[in-house]
């Protein structure tokens, strides 16, 4: 049982980077991404690889409307909703804003000549300006209402994750192995701080602290005003996926197939649990569990109280996009069958089903 659990998660692994390589390494095959599914009131979004917006209703997963994004190719990211505008950072190098009632443009960035380097990691939002980073290394922020740039800042390579914002300051880490604060209003770097792999995940920002896992292999707290490290976890693989917090413990999915409850004040392991293969979607929380979907398409929960795992669904299918959660239903996008699904997130029973076409 071992050997074989060892090849699945070898197998696991060895899957998600044929997909980094062939979808953004200019390996020549389709760009497969990991873009999520985003939900806003009685409506749900998410990008197909073809690089068309995808709008459903939430109850009972019937299209609403359709809308090709010229030039996309594809989106490794979930679409960002705001007021009345869905925005999307495409994998062809562009930002897109969308009437968010019906898929018509508002703008798009930038525009003509050559396409700009691809675009892997998602959107961030605040106080009228959008926040991304491109695999050209930069940090860019836009104007929300007309699409203008208003600043960029370097860093020393390019930039898969998606940028979180508190207080004025966004975090974000980049492949020159260093994460960065930097300030919304001016671009300046505020504190930067050098680990020993790149930066993919999303940061979570936690009293005071900001919470980051790194490809190479450990999830760090760090301090939120100055980048001192206050604790390191190690574990056997790669922190891809974001942490979710509950209470003062952080869940942290691992592509070793374990899911590690860990003290966000000092970085002791609480507990282990074992999944059933490499997790790389970002977990949420529903009614105080933890969900989570291993890249087989094995959808649990787990109940931090008790410690039980307990299986939702098998879809049976690769699962690497983040899970998404509105009351207590949870979906899945998964992009081996370009399909989305609705689960109930007590009982598991599949509520809808849509395949795009």
């Amino acid at each position: 049982m071992r050997i074989l659990k060892k090849i699945v998660v070898m197998t696991g692994l060895l899957g998600l980077l044929v997909v980094v390589a062939s979808g953004c390494l200019g390996g020549g095959t389709r760009n497969v991404g990991w873009s999520g599914v985003t939900v806003s009131g009685d409506a749900l979004y998410f990008n197909s690889l073809n690089g068309t917006l995808i709008s459903l209703n939430a109850e009972g997963g019937t299209p609403r409307w359709q809308a090709p994004l010229e030039k996309a190719l594809g989106a490794y990211a979930s679409p960002l909703v705001v007021d009345d505008t869905l925005y999307i950072a495409a994998f062809g190098g562009q930002v897109f804003a969308r009437n968010a009632a019906g898929g018509t443009e508002k703008w798009t960035y930038p525009t003509g000549g050559q396409l700009p380097e691809a675009i892997v990691g998602g959107l961030a939002y605040d106080d009228g300006r959008l926040f991304y980073g491109s695999t050209d290394g930069n940090v860019y922020a836009l104007d929300a209402a007309t699409g203008q740039e208003i600043w960029e800042f370097s860093t020393g390579d390019k930039i898969w994750a998606t940028p979180v914002i508190d207080d004025g300051v966004l975090y974000i880490g980049s492949f020159d192995k260093s994460f960065y604060a930097i300030s919304t209003d001016t671009g300046s770097e505020l504190w930067s701080f050098e680990a020993g792999g790149v930066f993919t995940a999303t940061a979570l920002i936690y009293d005071g602290t900001v919470i980051v896992g790194s490809l190479d292999r450990n999830l760090y707290s760090l301090d939120k005003q100055t980048g001192t490290m206050r604790w390191q976890f190690a574990a056997d693989r790669w922190f891809w996926a974001t942490p979710v917090l509950i209470d003062d413990t952080i869940y942290a999915p691992n592509t070793d197939s374990r899911v590690y409850a860990i003290n966000a004040d000092n970085g002791t392991l609480s507990t282990t649990y074992e999944m059933s293969a490499p997790v790389s979607s970002s977990p949420v929380v529903v009614n105080g569990n933890i969900v989570v979907a291993a890249q087989d398409g094995i959808v649990s929960t787990i109940d931090p109280s008790s410690g039980q795992i307990t299986q939702l669904a098998d879809l049976d299918v690769t699962v690497r996009a983040p899970l998404t959660a509105s009351v207590d239903v949870i979906y899945v996008h998964s992009q081996t069958n370009e399909a989305v699904y609705a689960l109930n997130a007590t009982t598991g029973t599949q509520l809808w089903f849509y395949r795009a076409q």
